[in-house]
């Protein structure tokens, strides 16, 4: 399977974090980047309710990456926000997810080690 094949079935991907999410994720115009052997794009939260204890978005940079071996793996990075807050347990900056067998899976808890998402600390 290629990039492309994947990318192009993104939307049963967005639907299960979606759920995954107990959110309602949208794409943000302009955010897609498609190539031969990477695609990406950045989902958030269309309309987040109040909930106990404050507001709380989502922040999603999707990817699809063709890795050694010619296989593709689908990723999600998922930035938390409480009142427009990025929240993380300590040291962290986001939860990985991974697109397995047709649903999605917790990782791991990463940090920022390269600097990628230091101006994601707020929401507009």
């Amino acid at each position: 399977m290629q990039v492309a094949d994947v990318w192009s079935s993104r939307e049963v991907c967005l639907l299960a974090l979606s759920d995954f999410l107990g959110a309602t994720l949208q794409l943000v115009q302009g955010s897609e980047r498609v190539g031969n052997d990477a695609a990406s794009a950045t989902v958030r939260d269309s309309m987040s309710p109040s909930r106990p204890g404050g507001v709380i978005e989502h922040v999603v940079h999707l990817q699809v990456a063709q890795v050694e071996g010619g296989e593709v793996e689908v990723w999600a990075l998922v930035f938390f926000f409480v009142e427009k807050r990025r929240v993380a347990p300590a040291g962290q900056c986001f939860l990985t997810l991974q697109w397995e067998k047709g649903r999605w899976t917790s990782r791991r808890w990463e940090a920022d080690v390269y600097g990628e998402w230091t101006g994601l600390e707020t929401l507009d």
